[in-house]
């Protein structure tokens, strides 16, 4: 089964950031993953109060401009040199989007959270903001940064895709509610995670 996967910056997030992430999850997945032009961040949601967006309205605004956002970039195994020669990805719809951006989120009941995701319709939104050091006035490392997104980018490829929260500590999937236990995961799926996420098989 072709696993395809799109990621989508969001704002004026730093394109480099988004590429150099999706660059090492091709890598890992073993596929080309589909950068797409950046989609502008959203009203929805928005509460100038608390200078966040709530995390739904947000993700299902975006889901919206998807399908107007061509692609810009094409990376990982065997990808085009560029996406306007005659590929196909720009009219191929993506199995998992993941839409990354920089704007803080929240949930009702929540000081923040790191994404949202709507399995119904294969899509995910994930929030750099709580991911780097300074956003808890420690020294910045973009390297950890860069990891934690990739970590958090697997799972919730995986959610996005349909697969639940995995019990093995070791695995992308394992339940993630802080830094913490992004940082204490590897950047793969356990065996069977793999298994169903490429093949298709937790479907019922």
């Amino acid at each position: 089964m072709d696993l395809r996967v799109a990621i989508v910056p969001v704002g004026r997030l730093d394109p480099s950031e988004v590429e150099a992430a999706a660059v090492r999850i091709a890598k890992i997945l073993n596929k080309t993953v589909t950068l797409r032009q950046p989609a502008p961040i959203p009203k929805a949601g928005d509460d100038p109060a608390r200078g966040q967006h709530v995390a739904g309205p947000f993700l299902a605004e975006l889901r919206g401009q998807l399908a107007r956002l061509p692609v810009a970039k094409v990376v990982g195994p065997q990808a085009p040199p560029d996406p306007s020669q005659g590929a196909a990805p720009a009219t191929i719809a993506a199995d998992a989007t993941l839409f990354v951006t920089d704007v803080d989120l929240f949930k009702p009941q929540t000081d923040g959270v790191f994404g949202d995701i709507d399995a119904a319709a294969h899509v995910a939104v994930i929030s750099v903001r709580r991911l780097r050091e300074a956003f808890y006035k420690r020294k910045a490392d973009p390297a950890k940064a860069r990891a934690r997104l990739v970590k958090i980018a697997l799972y919730a490829l995986g959610r996005a895709r349909g697969l639940p929260d995995c019990r093995d500590a070791g695995c992308a999937l394992a339940v993630t509610t802080s830094l913490t236990d992004i940082d204490m995961k590897p950047e793969k799926y356990c065996a069977s995670c793999w298994r169903r996420l490429t093949t298709g098989a937790y479907r019922l």
